[in-house]
């Protein structure tokens, strides 16, 4: 049986479950804000590694009955409203590595296993990494140094831009902003940068950027992402409402490099984004390893969740 643990309203997961139950492999479901609350375990470690199973609002699921499982983020666990704050931290830190590491130590096929989802959330290692696997990357720096990303920032002849490195979300004065791609001078680099990594990157002269969804069995399946926003050129996460999604052909040398950069990062899907310039060039950007996808589906019929469904059905206990 194929376990689905995410929230009960994520849309991949929504989509994968639906393919699943079309094939007549109806999944089972956790969502990890049910527990303690309202879903417990009850495991024993033997010789075969820990058997038992977790009750959930849904039913019971048999550990050992499992024989893959699709991971979308990870909820905030529920506790008693009555146990102070160091008790929740405390429950918190337990519930996590005492049913993450239950579900962790399943001999299953994860897509993508949680261990290897987080080590892959480093964009300076996915840099890296993609170099290694054949992409080409716009030139970059890493430095909290101000005459070195001055240096860099004039360097590039079609301008710069900052980057996060992780988060794009700050929460201020009540208020959730978002940090987008930003085009930078070196007139605006000041002492304050040391006071914590940036990232700058040459600017891509891009005709459009791209979505893909690749999977570890060479599926990749994506889109050319196209606007007349000038800031969503920039940055195409500014302008949903004002984007045109169409599928695009990727080039055979793209799809392989995705499949090696999987093996390389040990996931066995993930959301590429590109950007693709006036010669052709693919540029990577970045991974999500555990990348939204449903809209674009939804948008352009693309089989993406049939896709995750072949990798996790092939995981299949024979």
């Amino acid at each position: 049986m194929i376990l689905i643990l995410a929230s009960e309203d994520a849309p991949e997961a929504l989509q994968v479950a639906r393919t699943l139950a079309d094939r007549g492999e109806e999944p089972w479901w956790f969502d990890t804000s049910w527990f303690p609350s309202r879903a417990g375990i009850a495991a024993e470690l033997t010789s075969r590694g820990w058997v038992g199973s977790i009750t959930t609002p849904r039913g019971v699921i048999d550990l050992a009955g499992i024989s893959a499982i699709y991971y979308r983020q990870s909820q905030p666990f529920s506790f008693p409203v009555s146990l102070s704050e160091p008790e929740r931290r405390f429950a918190t830190v337990e519930a996590r590595f005492g049913l993450g590491g239950l579900l962790s130590s399943l001999p299953v096929r994860w897509v993508s296993h949680p261990s290897n989802v987080a080590d892959a959330e480093y964009r300076i290692n996915q840099m890296s990494v993609a170099v290694a696997a054949g992409f080409k990357v716009p030139a970059s720096i890493l430095t909290t140094e101000v005459d070195q990303a001055m240096r860099f920032v004039d360097a590039q002849s079609g301008g710069a831009v900052y980057k996060t490195i992780m988060h794009k979300i700050i929460s201020e004065e009540n208020l959730v902003k978002l940090v987008h791609t930003t085009p930078v001078t070196s007139s605006m680099i000041d002492h304050r940068i040391g006071v914590t990594p940036h990232l700058f990157q040459h600017n891509v002269d891009k005709v459009f950027d791209a979505r893909i969804v690749a999977t570890s069995r060479g599926v990749c399946l994506g889109v050319a992402i196209h606007t007349d926003n000038p800031a969503a050129r920039q940055d195409w996460t500014i302008g949903h409402g004002n984007l045109v999604y169409e599928p695009v052909e990727i080039p055979d040398e793209i799809v392989r490099r995705c499949r090696a950069y999987l093996a390389l990062l040990r996931i066995e899907a993930g959301a590429f984004d590109f950007s693709v310039d006036s010669d052709g060039t693919w540029w990577f950007l970045e991974i999500n390893p555990g990348g939204a996808w449903a809209w674009i589906a939804e948008e352009t019929q693309l089989p993406i969740a049939e896709a995750i469904a072949d990798v996790l059905m092939e995981g299949r206990a024979s």
